[in-house]
């Protein structure tokens, strides 16, 4: 639903970190020829041969670089050359999640905070519902990063950049995303799609005039255009059900003339000056730029229907 754009220096800058951990662990699982201590899974020789590949040249960071776009043909790859890596329940799955997962991902030297603040974004790009950000147990800030391509099948894109997307607990947790294949279930990377790929409308079905605030169900929010295998996993059309009240308010608003006496108004404030783009953004209630959607939960519905509604228009300023 939000596109989010590529980050060369962010990428590798990452890079330096996650390939600084993952080689570690390769190093330590050739030299001992195992993993685990309880239950002890010998290292076999598929698994050998790819990690020692890895360690060939820029094998490991090109890895980590792979960019959004190629990223199905490198599965693809593997996952013909070496079939067991994909199955959940194969001991070559289980030592890859083991080097890319535990000690890679789940190492407390991969800071998701700072990975986060890379990516510069505050919505989860799968909605723009919700934030990110979520306090633990223990009152720390923390953010939600989805695997697009999940690690219990593709443990080896563990912290793969551009497989890494800032997400919110709803999109990332049970019942949407969670371990859902994307390439089954035709889903397209936050990285590849395009803002107009989902664009929001509306069907008015009543309007109760003595009080029409209070009716959220005498309007419908819809969907004019969208990604089908995205919206299907994430259910975006039900979700979005639940956020009429705001689409109510944006009708309600564009049948007054407040838009067009407050934009008059604030041009003329004395000792302010506002261009026309934050001019729209205070009738609007939320951000109005194309650019900005990613700051604040809603932004796209907002700007859809404001666009519509005629609220407000795109700025060049």
């Amino acid at each position: 639903m939000v596109k989010l754009k590529k980050n060369t220096n962010g990428a590798q800058e990452h890079m330096v970190i996650a390939s600084s951990l993952i080689r570690k662990r390769i190093n330590s699982v050739i030299s001992k020829g195992s993993i685990g201590r309880d239950k002890v899974i010998a290292l076999t020789n598929d698994v050998k041969n790819f990690l020692e590949n890895l360690l060939i040249g820029d094998k490991l960071e090109n890895l980590i670089l792979t960019q959004p776009e190629d990223l199905t043909s490198l599965i693809r790859g593997i996952s013909i050359n070496y079939p067991n890596f994909i199955n959940p329940n194969s001991d070559e799955n289980l030592l890859l999640r083991n080097v890319f997962v535990v000690h890679g991902y789940n190492h407390d030297d991969f800071d998701k905070l700072e990975f986060i603040k890379r990516i510069n974004v505050d919505t989860c790009p799968y909605c723009n519902r919700s934030y990110i950000y979520y306090l633990s147990r223990v009152g720390k800030i923390k953010p939600q990063i989805d695997h697009f391509y999940p690690t219990n099948l593709y443990p080896f894109l563990a912290l793969t950049f551009y497989n890494l997307i800032p997400s919110c607990q709803t999109c990332n947790g049970f019942g949407a995303k969670e371990g859902n294949c994307p390439i089954l279930h035709d889903m397209i990377n936050p990285y590849l799609i395009e803002n107009e790929d989902f664009e929001f409308t509306y069907k008015i079905k009543h309007i109760n005039f003595l009080n029409p605030l209070m009716d959220k169900n005498s309007v419908e929010l819809l969907m004019r255009r969208k990604i089908d295998g995205n919206t299907k996993i994430l259910k975006l059309d039900q979700l979005y059900q639940q956020h009429s009240d705001h689409l109510l308010e944006l009708i309600i608003k564009s049948k007054v003339s407040y838009s067009d006496k407050y934009r008059t108004y604030l041009k003329s404030y004395a000792g302010l000056k506002f261009n026309n783009s934050e001019i729209d953004r205070m009738i609007l209630g939320n951000y109005s730029e194309e650019d900005d959607i990613h700051k604040r939960p809603l932004s796209k519905l907002y700007q859809d229907i404001g666009l519509s509604l005629g609220l407000i228009k795109r700025s060049t300023q």
